[in-house]
């Protein structure tokens, strides 16, 4: 069973050990516009709002370049 696209991006923050006040400022740098409040409940599953999940990826990719490592979460086009 694949995981969720949601699950993807909180264990790939739980990973890189950011808080998410750390990845919401890292995805409202890279152009994302969705409150902090509708980015938890993506990031917990619980809604589906307009996030743009290849943002976080990107957010959370970026993150773990910084940290020496390459670049561990899918975009989009590769969760298919």
């Amino acid at each position: 069973m694949t995981p969720a696209a949601y699950e993807i991006l909180e264990s790939a923050r739980a990973l890189a050990g950011i808080s998410f006040d750390e990845l919401w400022l890292a995805y409202m740098a890279l152009g994302g516009n969705a409150s902090p409040d509708v980015m938890r409940a993506y990031l917990q599953g619980t809604s589906t709002g307009p996030v743009g999940y290849d943002i976080l990826a990107h957010a959370l990719n970026e993150k773990f370049v910084d940290q020496g490592s390459n670049h561990p979460v899918p975009y989009q086009d590769e969760l298919d």
